[in-house]
């Protein structure tokens, strides 16, 4: 009994504590959005929030993804985290470069924009180091705490400063000061390892600080945000605001969902890591299982939620949002695909075959964007059409690429690009 109480009691209890506390400030925080901010702002801040990943998506993703897989057997972990840190202060100068370079894509003033836009990317950055190492070291009560301010913030700061000033600007503030909440909760989180005394840092692998992980990260985050951009600029900035609430609302279902999976089964995943021939099967077939297994659920939480929406007008969402009812479906399948690829991307990564994860995610990734720009061409109902058949393309894409990849005999970049 012990066997079983203990795993739900300090990993899947806080993991499924951390959603719910989500899912209850996301509920509310719609609700308060839909009646404060106006559509056409919300879709200008739709935008703006495709670009605050900047730094854990591009810039920082390889300090992030070394920190996630070494974290667990490091024998310093305060030297570690230092070294992270340090690497990531160092590469500031590039984040500043990119948040001023697409804040001149944004509405308002650039020079306004770009300190917000600078300054949030750079907080979540910082934020989700400490929220990386916690999951990684599964301190799932530590993550719940940082998760829960994370949510709360999130939902509400920026809609309430925006109802007292009307400003698209305090919208854009307000996502900086849930950041500066998030960040501090995290590095509180990890203020033993701060304390103790500084260590020179010392370089992360090659791969990881490489070309590799960059770029990969750039077509991961161009993904993510493309359909925002493609919607804001064939179909108008109040399709755009109906758009980005629908994949709000549909990241209820399948964000969350993801967090819970990965959360629970990312740790176990490189714990099993081997190069024999039997574990190495065994692994994979794991990974199937659980990537069937949030495939499925998230499949059938967006369909429940398409269906029980028109019940949410009035209750939840207001009338002026009624438009974004019709988005639901296509943006949920839309990131249920992006989520399902992950679990082959971190089948890699366990499996150390990281070089695989270049041929894998740029195929899936190229596919669902040649997909959502020619049918958004074609026009909205072909648009609709794609996203909606996409969670289709993990399973004939990723799942087969990547485990190719995952079985080759040597992990050499000589070996897996001779055979890509």
């Amino acid at each position: 009994m012990r066997q079983l109480v203990v795993p739900f009691r300090d990993r899947l209890l806080p993991i499924v504590l951390s959603q719910t506390v989500g899912l209850a400030c996301g509920l509310a925080g719609v609700k308060l959005t839909t009646r404060l901010i106006a559509p056409a702002d919300y879709g200008a801040y739709g935008v703006f929030l495709t670009f605050t990943p900047l730094g854990i998506w591009v810039v920082h993703v390889g300090v992030i993804k070394y920190l996630g897989r070494h974290w667990a057997d490091a024998t310093n972990k305060a030297d570690l985290l230092r070294n992270v840190l340090a690497s990531s202060a160092r590469k500031l100068p590039w984040l500043a470069l990119a948040t001023f370079i697409a804040s001149l894509t944004l509405a308002g003033h650039t020079m306004a924009v770009w300190p917000m836009l600078f300054l949030g990317a750079a907080l979540l950055s910082v934020a989700t180091i400490a929220q990386t190492a916690l999951q990684a070291e599964r301190a799932h009560w530590n993550d719940f705490a940082v998760s829960s301010t994370a949510s709360l913030t999130r939902s509400f700061v920026p809609p309430l400063l925006y109802a007292a000033s009307g400003s698209l600007l305090a919208l854009e503030g307000g996502y900086c000061l849930h950041t500066l909440a998030f960040a501090a909760a995290g590095l509180w989180s990890h203020r033993q390892n701060l304390r103790n005394p500084a260590a020179p840092t010392q370089p992360l692998d090659s791969i990881y600080e490489g070309p590799l992980f960059v770029s990969l990260a750039i077509a991961s985050w161009a993904a993510g945000a493309m359909n925002r951009w493609l919607v804001s600029g064939f179909f108008g900035s109040l399709d755009a605001g109906y758009f980005t609430l629908a994949s709000n609302l549909a990241i209820i279902v399948t964000g969350m969902l993801s967090v819970v999976f990965v959360q629970f089964f990312q740790p176990s995943f490189f714990a099993a890591a081997s190069e024999e021939p039997s574990a190495r099967q065994k692994l994979a077939q794991r990974v199937d299982g659980v990537a069937a297994g949030y495939w499925g659920l998230a499949m059938l939480g967006i369909l429940l939620l398409h269906l029980a929406a028109p019940l949410l007008v009035g209750r939840l969402i207001s009338e002026n949002y009624r438009g974004a009812l019709g988005w639901l479906l296509p943006a949920g399948a839309f990131g249920i695909a992006l989520s399902t690829g992950q679990f082959f991307h971190v089948m890699l990564l366990a499996g150390k075959r990281e070089r695989g994860c270049g041929p894998v995610d740029f195929t899936a990734f190229s596919l669902l964007a040649a997909g959502c720009l020619v049918s958004s061409l074609a026009g909205e109902e072909w648009f609709w059409q794609w996203l909606t058949v996409s969670p289709l393309v993990p399973w004939l894409v990723n799942r087969p690429l990547a485990r190719h990849y995952y079985f080759l005999a040597s992990p050499t970049p000589a070996t897996i690009a001779g055979k890509s």
